[in-house]
């Protein structure tokens, strides 16, 4: 038969409890109480209770002998038998307002807690278990859920099949003591109210009662499902690649590209500057369309016409530069067009309206919705975008449409609907309605392709209207633009061209992800401000910046101008991510390839997170 020092070492070995294991005797009238046992009423000089004293021993490690004279709880003396139930007792008017509703329930719910049959038993003694001087009835192990649960296991180890546990809820004296010994069964225990509050057992702690008469068996349980590799602590998995945080991620895919094991794509940088994250350098691009064109030999005419020809020089442009963001983009006339306006072209300069639809506001009720897959050059357009998704560069590509702030203005005239916000507010937001709606669907049209999305709002500019014009008659609609895209899980561009600075909150207000600027466009040099550096202030990394070097210094420059620009820009910006690199505005279409080329070179020279960060 196994002792009690055995006993203890293997539950420790195997269950490793956080507090001692409590061996538990009834003791006979006429049973002598060992002289070491402390007695609450003599010793405490304050009366006890049963959960109270096995608490008391699994933590201070004291023998502890409660008989009735030390004994306070009205049920734990019913249910050990040191006094028979009253009649108060047994009609339930313990229970009752208190764990059931009426007397009856009280009455059945005392009746099935089980009890020791009056003065059959007049003292429960309990100690630690390896400090035990007598043979318990039984053992009381408190645990967390997984150790109760390798009891279980170790219980069922021989005789397989279902441990079988009841629970109240109430008088866990009773299911510790008194059933585990009628029984003969190990039993799984649930605290009870009592029990947690004066034996201050914890939330996370259940217990489990052993017979002693199947310790042994117990113990063999233990050792055959260890051996089996259950254990305590339970065994983690840990042959897994663990998902970190994408910026953790970040610097593992950089050493790997700084050991020729893995490569970077342009996509992979702008998506780095989109997650507020970094790769090796500040993605770069600068904001070509026509320029794409007069690089294959193309008229300004042919590239905004011939969707064909245009992607196959933008293709072509891509291969030369292999800028981080590739566009769709021709010219910024196709959408007033498409409404009737007529379109001029150039040899040098980019396609402008010639005409204005709605020089007479009374135009504006048989304005006619342009269809996106049917109207002028728009199905030529969405070809492009098509055609460039096809072709899958390792790049981020987007598409350039015109905002309903710079369709407006096309469609009426700059200079009459700059007049119409002083005499005719009423009429801009009329126009702005038709607009705003044709934005929707015309964008539909577009990320229906699977491209990026931005829109060109070049006359939105307050070098030309006044922060309260931009408050009041763009931003509803910019935002709601941006609410119509949001809710298709589309982030959503804007690029504004002139000075932009004192709107900045307004547009971040309005929702777009990424914002494109020009340079500031003060008239007197005094009050010149370097939009990069504001917007990089106010934003707080809650937009993605794209800018501002001088578009105007493609056509000519030095190098060391171009390399200048650069510095001014990457070194304002790039530090906190969420920074690519572009132009102010789009190139000439007559730029000089070679300046372009110095472009690059110095983002990428300069743009290097090691210099950036270092």
């Amino acid at each position: 038969m196994i002792d009690v020092k055995t006993a203890d070492r293997e539950l420790q070995t195997y269950i490793r409890p956080q507090t001692l294991p409590v061996a538990i005797r009834m003791l006979e009238p006429g049973e002598p109480i060992p002289d070491r046992a402390r007695r609450p009423a003599r010793d405490f000089k304050k009366l006890s209770m049963s959960c109270q004293v096995i608490d008391m021993s699994r933590r201070y490690g004291w023998m502890i002998a409660l008989t009735r004279e030390d004994h306070i709880c009205s049920l734990g003396i019913t249910a050990i038998g040191f006094d028979r139930p009253l009649p108060i007792y047994n009609v339930g008017t313990l229970c009752e307002g208190m764990y059931t509703e009426t007397k009856e329930a009280g009455a059945r719910s005392e009746a099935a807690i089980d009890k020791f049959a009056p003065g059959k038993y007049e003292t429960l003694l309990v100690a630690p278990l390896d400090r035990a001087t007598f043979e318990p009835h039984l053992v009381c192990i408190y645990a967390n859920p997984a150790q109760v649960m390798r009891l279980t296991q170790a219980a069922l180890w021989k005789r397989g099949g279902r441990l079988t546990s009841s629970f109240e809820g109430r008088a866990v004296c009773a299911d510790i003591i008194v059933t585990t010994m009628q029984t003969g069964e190990a039993q799984v225990i649930l605290p009870c109210s009592g029990d947690r509050i004066f034996g201050q057992t914890q939330d996370h702690e259940m217990a489990f009662a052993i017979p002693w008469a199947r310790m042994e068996e117990m113990v063999e349980g233990l050792r055959g499902t260890h051996n089996g590799g259950i254990r305590y602590p339970i065994t983690q998995f840990m042959e897994y690649e663990a998902k970190l945080p994408p910026r953790y991620m970040v610097v593992n895919k950089l050493w790997d590209v700084e050991k020729g094991k893995a490569t970077l794509t342009n996509r992979d940088r702008v998506v780095a500057a989109y997650k507020r994250s970094f790769s090796d350098r500040v993605p770069v691009y600068p904001i070509v369309a026509s320029f794409a064109g007069t690089l294959d030999g193309l008229s300004i005419e042919e590239y905004c016409t011939n969707p064909v020809k245009a992607i196959n020089a933008m293709m072509n442009y891509y291969e030369r530069y292999q800028p981080d963001v590739v566009l769709a983009y021709n010219d910024l006339a196709k959408e007033a067009e498409a409404f009737g306006c007529g379109v001029k072209y150039s040899d040098y300069v980019v396609p402008s309206i010639e005409t204005h639809i709605l020089e007479d506001k009374a135009s504006l009720a048989r304005l006619v919705m342009p269809d996106p897959y049917k109207t002028g050059r728009l199905p030529g357009f969405l070809e492009q975008c098509e055609a460039l998704v096809k072709a899958k560069p390792p790049a981020a590509i987007g598409a350039v449409a015109v905002g309903p702030w710079t369709i407006a203005m096309l469609l009426r005239n700059p200079e009459m609907m700059l007049l119409d916000t002083f005499e005719d507010p009423q009429f801009i937001h009329d126009l702005m309605r038709i607009a705003t709606d044709f934005s929707k669907t015309w964008g539909d049209a577009i990320v229906k392709t699977g491209i990026g999305l931005s829109y060109s709002e070049p006359t939105a500019s307050i070098s030309l209207i006044s922060p309260d014009n931009y408050r009041e008659f763009i931003a509803p609609y910019h935002k709601e633009l941006v609410e119509h895209f949001k809710a298709r899980k589309v982030g959503v561009t804007t690029h504004i061209c002139g000075t932009t600075y004192p709107i900045y909150e307004d547009l971040i207000g309005c929702g777009f992800t990424t914002i494109s600027f020009d340079l500031d466009q003060q008239a007197d040099p005094g009050l010149h401000v370097d939009q990069l550096t504001r917007f990089m202030e106010v934003a707080k990394g809650r937009a993605v910046a794209i800018g501002n070097v001088d578009a105007t210094k493609f056509e000519k420059t030095t190098r060391e101008e171009m390399e200048a620009d650069v510095r001014r820009c990457i070194d304002a910006a790039a530090r906190h991510s969420g920074f690519i690199l572009s132009t102010s505005c789009e190139i000439p279409p007559r730029s000089n390839p070679e300046i372009v080329k110095w472009f690059m070179d110095a983002a990428h020279d300069f743009g290097r997170y090691e210099r950036v960060l270092g």
